[in-house]
């Protein structure tokens, strides 16, 4: 039996980002004070945004984290639909300070996104297990690339820690395999507004969306909701 998720419920997303920042700010530090290097994997998109400015002026020792996406579009670092510009742009101070940012995105012409995953899982692997991953949920339930009724939503230890996604009527998508989600030391979760509360709700009392991932027996997943953006 997975355990209960800690609900930090906040009145606007700019309150609920910076309490966030404070508890991945405060997760990092207990694991640097076991092991010489942590990591983080973050969510892309617009909620985001201000978590991510948040987190990058906490006062850490930057020199020593390594910060990668929860996932992203198999699109090059510059290209307008990459999550990649925006989140660097975020994190600025921190990767100024010395962070390592770990990149999804593609840079090899004529590779396929398979290929890519699998590159990208052998140095993925070197962070396992992510000791904080903090995501972002869609209205269908869905984090990371991990969508409803695909295949890489489905946990399996075979499975390699990158997995490529080819959600409908979208490009494809590189992302963290669920397992590589469910087995981090720390997750939580950031949304907004009473439609995705409902979706989460439901989401954990049937046990049928991706966002269940989270959920894990030795440790708690802990949710940061903003009644409003």
């Amino acid at each position: 039996m997975s355990r209960h998720p800690v609900l930090h419920r906040h009145a606007d997303l700019a309150d609920a980002s910076r309490a966030l920042a404070d508890w991945v700010a405060t997760r990092l530090r207990s694991a640097l004070e076991r092991q010489e290097r942590a990591s983080v994997a973050l969510p892309g998109g617009s909620t985001p945004g201000p978590f991510l400015a948040a987190l990058a002026k906490q006062d850490l020792p930057w020199k020593r984290i390594t910060l990668l996406p929860t996932d992203e579009r198999f699109v090059p670092a510059d290209h307008p639909r990459s999550n990649e510009r925006m989140m660097r742009a975020a994190l600025e101070p921190a990767l100024r300070a010395g962070a390592e940012w770990l990149s999804f995105a593609s840079v090899e012409p004529g590779l396929s996104p398979e290929a890519f995953a699998q590159q990208l899982a052998d140095q993925v692997a070197r962070l396992l297990p992510l000791d904080v991953v903090v995501c972002g949920m869609g209205e269908d339930g869905h984090i990371a690339s991990l969508f409803p009724g695909e295949p890489q939503a489905r946990l399996d230890p075979n499975v390699p820690c990158i997995v490529p996604a080819f959600p409908i009527g979208l490009e494809p998508r590189i992302s963290l395999s669920a397992m590589a989600l469910r087995e981090a030391g720390e997750a939580a979760l950031l949304f907004s507004g009473k439609e995705k509360s409902t979706v989460f709700v439901e989401a954990v009392r049937l046990g049928d969306k991706p966002v269940t991932l989270l959920l894990a027996k030795r440790r708690r997943l802990h949710v940061f909701f903003a009644e409003r953006t």
